[in-house]
């Protein structure tokens, strides 16, 4: 992993802190496409941030249940920036869903290991709660930046 950023920001009540924006080595399975209903491929990282992915059009927005890691991949190459969530207080739920667009998807994602993690083609940032700035700047830093552009 090579450091993008070094960036720690505090959210407004000082107690959400974000990593630095961190790039990732390229997956070797990025050129690859899988159909859905098969078993999951294996990630160089977690959530994905490049590796094999369905050629479907990608969720927009705002979504309800986790987004498959194939489908993450799919809307990271085309540009979108994925902000996931697990574990926060419906106030700041609410707050990350405010920022679901055409090209920002928020979504659950259970399984990850922060409360917030904000990923686009090859670059990953992880934070401690929601820090609305932080996250702003990665979504105006990252987006459209995934090699492919029309689904």
């Amino acid at each position: 992993m090579v450091l993008v950023a070094a960036l720690a920001g505090c959210g407004d009540d000082g107690e959400a802190a974000c990593g630095p924006v961190t790039e990732e080595a390229l997956d070797p399975g990025s050129g690859r496409h899988v159909l859905p209903g098969v078993e999951e491929p294996r990630y160089a990282t977690d959530p994905p941030t490049s590796g094999v992915h369905f050629s479907l059009p990608p969720p927009t927005g705002v979504v309800d249940e986790p987004v498959e890691r194939p489908l993450q991949v799919t809307a990271l190459e085309g540009g979108q920036v994925l902000v996931q969530h697990r574990d926060l207080p419906p106030d700041e739920v609410a707050d990350l869903e405010a920022l679901g667009s055409e090209v920002v998807v928020v979504a659950p994602n259970p399984d990850q290991s922060e409360p917030v993690v904000l990923t686009a083609w090859l670059t990953k940032q992880t934070c401690s709660g929601v820090d609305l700035a932080t996250i702003e700047r990665f979504i105006a830093d990252q987006q459209g930046q995934g090699p492919g552009t029309d689904f």
